[in-house]
């Protein structure tokens, strides 16, 4: 057994007949496979609050499945200092066993909401999440029971929503 990677032992359950496969990688136990998290490096989580304000997050999904995904849709709730910004992506993206796919999730963010998290810039408590719908050769399943909690955007042109600077 020395030698032997997980890659490797993951690839000798392809080989199994479908029926079987459905049996051990059930939606549930898939749905395990995939890890999602904001991206480790760099910026993650803009939001700017000038005059067009907006937000953007780096995401990144991980596939330690042995089989071939895709990311079919995905919607995401951004819980910035007490608003909900939302976000999707309506692209199909393939991701591979093994695989690590970034993403970027931007959209915008209307005045009364800038001016509510440039009130409470120094309040905010941020989280993510949403809804993952995947497709497999097994068959299709969802990632809808996470919660990214303390996600720490960075926030540009704060200062142009403060009382006086208008």
């Amino acid at each position: 057994m020395e030698g032997l990677s997980i890659s490797s032992i993951w690839k000798l359950f392809t080989w199994l007949p479908k029926f079987i496969l459905r049996r051990i990688f059930t939606k549930a136990r898939l749905r395990d496979l995939i890890l999602f998290d904001v991206r480790p490096r760099y910026e993650y989580a803009t939001v700017n609050l000038g005059d067009l304000a907006s937000f953007s997050l780096w995401l990144q999904i991980t596939n330690i499945s042995p089989f071939h995904i895709e990311l079919d849709r995905s919607s995401f709730n951004f819980q910035c200092a007490g608003v909900t910004l939302k976000a999707s992506i309506l692209e199909r993206i393939q991701i591979s066993s093994g695989e690590t796919k970034v993403l970027h999730v931007d959209g915008t963010v209307s005045d009364g909401e800038a001016n509510h998290i440039a009130r409470d810039i120094d309040n905010h408590n941020s989280s993510l999440e949403g809804v993952l719908e995947f497709n497999c050769k097994l068959h299709p399943f969802s990632k809808n029971d996470w919660h990214l909690s303390g996600v720490i955007p960075r926030f540009v042109n704060a200062s142009h929503r403060q009382p006086g600077n208008n």
